[in-house]
């Protein structure tokens, strides 16, 4: 693919800044950002939280937090100087020339309009279609999406769609209007590689179509490798390095972007010829003969019309589900969102029954009175949450945080909350000081090893991890699986990990069993089912797998010559 002959770009930057008042001076969140983006040219904006690309997308639309300011030598969009738009100007610009795709289709989708109501919408105010006109061509928009059926789909609601059908559905909004620029905020960040990789599809192809040029967020290299042409790298608000992306992967020129490359996954050679990438795990022992933790043929299903007690016509999260968790070794759990992950995990975790089926911990029933006071109340088995932020209290101090659950199992005689609290934290790796912070101090990464801190406190035998490095970066993910792996020799710990992206459940896992639609339609051996995977399923999923190669690139074979 050669550069289109086009003589200006899409989107031009020269010398961009966002910055917020303050008292004395302004604070500069973002600075110096020299961007373009031509038409049929994928440029992927790429750095970790916090580094200002977000901020710099809004931008374009100006849609900047309350008070922050925007300023720059050339800002423009299709030749238009942006920084001189009123109100008027930026919602002519919204949706006409510049459409967006945010992360979270269920957030950015209203509950309570249909489908067609939503893109309906967009072409009554951008285009002026009557009713007729604009079924017709909402209709025509989800088809172009890959949606079958798309008359049918006119009269649905966002919660009665799948993740990548909802994508889809943003797709057709944000292209309703005919923009020669499409923005992508991190669009498949929640969906597995299988629907991922559709997604990613779907956008390589409209943006081939329409010939627009498409700005792609994330922080993920692989995804980076195989659809964008060009890279530009975010580090604290200012623009680091900015290159072909083939250059960027062969020959990093700024030490933040050599780190990021040398961190992004590889497909294990397991999935492309049977032998293992990577050393174990763990040593590999004989296998204990009893498991640590079993379930035996659970069902669950939850209520859809409201009440306490669920229905035998209501949908089931959990269809007879099997499966045995080892001492000492991790289970890892993979499927898509929705496939039942996050309801075996609240069962197994004991805070939801199951409808039918058992779950025994050492033996011993978790949800009869008996089982209950084996496992100590509790202590035995902990869980660590997808999102750090949202699951430490922020009004208590991080000391108070990682020591709290042990004053509840009587386990702080004998020791003050400051230096149990210390000891936890130097654990896993933080130091003494954060004792005195509070969360939002805190990055996401230290936030999580807060988390997997106030989870040790109690000593368990088995940690439920649900997604627990799915909301950051992928330097810090990196730092995290590597802590999860150095703590379980050390404490003789269990894991269930869960997650729906297979570069980290390969990483830490000794088995694996595969999700979808509440069954367990694969599990055994890493190795096994990575290598020589049965359902198709599985396969799908490992076919899915992206390599951060850019010469791999299954989207872009005919990358344009730079």
């Amino acid at each position: 693919m050669t550069r289109p002959s086009f003589p200006v770009p899409i989107l031009r930057y020269r010398n961009a800044g966002i910055s917020l008042p303050k008292r004395k001076g302004e604070q500069s969140l973002v600075r110096g950002v020299d961007l373009d983006v031509f038409p049929n040219e994928i440029v992927a904006l790429v750095g970790e939280s916090g580094s200002g690309k977000t901020l710099t997308a809004l931008s374009v639309l100006g849609l900047l937090p309350k008070g922050a300011f925007f300023r720059a030598d050339i800002a423009t969009v299709n030749g238009k100087d942006i920084t001189r738009l009123n109100n008027c100007g930026w919602r002519d610009l919204r949706g006409s020339e510049v459409g967006i795709v945010f992360q979270e289709p269920l957030s950015s989708l209203n509950p309570v309009l249909s489908i067609g109501d939503q893109i309906g919408e967009v072409l009554h105010y951008k285009k002026g279609l009557a009713r007729k006109a604009r079924d017709d061509r909402a209709a025509e928009l989800l088809d172009l999406m890959g949606i079958s059926g798309p008359r049918s789909v006119l009269g649905k609601y966002p919660h009665q769609l799948s993740g990548g059908m909802r994508q889809r559905v943003m797709l057709a909004i944000a292209m309703a209007g005919e923009p020669r620029l499409l923005i992508a905020d991190e669009p498949t960040t929640a969906l597995d590689n299988a629907i991922q990789n559709q997604v990613l599809e779907l956008l390589v192809q409209t943006a081939a179509r329409t010939h627009i040029g498409l700005l792609f967020i994330t922080h993920d290299l692989s995804i980076v490798a195989q659809i964008a042409d060009r890279v530009a790298v975010m580090k604290d608000g200012a623009l680091v390095e900015s290159a072909p992306v083939s250059a960027v992967f062969a020959q990093p020129e700024h030490a933040y972007t050599r780190r990021l490359v040398s961190l992004a996954p590889r497909i294990p050679a397991v999935v492309m010829d049977g032998s293992p990438a990577y050393p174990k795990p763990v040593a590999q022992d004989e296998e204990p003969k009893v498991p640590l933790l079993e379930v035996r043929d659970v069902v669950k299903r939850y209520p859809t019309q409201g009440g306490a007690f669920a229905r035998s016509s209501d949908p089931l999260a959990l269809d007879r589900v099997s499966a045995s968790i080892w001492p000492s070794k991790t289970l890892g759990l993979v499927g898509q969102s929705g496939s039942g992950k996050s309801s075996l995990a609240r069962v197994i975790t004991g805070l939801t029954a199951p409808d039918s089926g058992s779950v025994l911990f050492e033996g011993a029933d978790i949800f009869s009175k008996a089982g209950k006071e084996a496992t100590k109340r509790g202590r035995d088995i902990q869980m660590i949450f997808q999102d750090p932020f949202s699951s430490l209290n922020p009004r208590m101090k991080i000391a108070g945080i990682v020591t709290e659950p042990m004053g509840a199992h009587g386990l702080l005689a004998g020791k003050s909350i400051e230096d149990a609290a210390v000891e936890l934290l130097e654990t896993v790796g933080l130091p003494a000081d954060f004792a005195r912070r509070y969360p939002h101090e805190l990055s996401g990464g230290q936030r999580q090893r807060v988390g997997i801190a106030r989870a040790l406190s109690v000593r368990p035998k088995l940690l439920v991890c649900d997604e627990p490095v799915s909301a950051l970066d992928v330097s810090v993910q990196a730092e995290i699986l590597a802590l999860f792996k150095a703590l379980q020799p050390l404490f003789g710990l269990t894991y269930l990990f869960i997650a729906h992206g297979l570069d980290s459940i390969y990483s830490v896992s000794h088995h694996v069993a595969v999700m979808q639609g509440g069954q367990i339609v694969e599990q055994g051996l890493r190795d096994e089912v990575f290598g020589n995977p049965q359902h198709p399923y599985t396969r799908s999923l490992l076919a899915a797998m992206l390599d951060s190669d850019p010469q791999s690139s299954r989207f872009r074979p005919h990358r344009r010559a730079v």
